[in-house]
């Protein structure tokens, strides 16, 4: 798939991307930076290369947030943990 014509984004735009990193992360799912932006520099035929640099930089940024917030999740793992001890 060929991305042709991208523009800049206007606030809308933005809140959208934002808006969509923000719902994957939150589901429970994830993504991976480094394959967007290849997708991205693969995809992108005669647009704005800015587009490519705020969409990163909206990925980079959600998902940064996302795991700051979330960095002890506790696991579920029924009376016992792993760490092989008895409790």
């Amino acid at each position: 798939m060929v991305v042709s014509g991208m523009k800049p984004f206007d606030a809308a735009g933005e809140d959208l991307v934002r808006e969509n990193f923000r719902k994957i992360l939150e589901g429970g799912d994830a993504y991976n930076v480094a394959d967007i932006e290849n997708w991205l520099a693969s995809s992108i035929e005669h647009g704005d290369k800015s587009v490519c640099e705020r969409v990163m930089n909206i990925a980079h940024y959600q998902k940064t947030k996302h795991e700051s917030k979330n960095r002890l999740r506790l696991v579920s793992g029924g009376d016992q943990c792993s760490c092989g001890g008895s409790h």
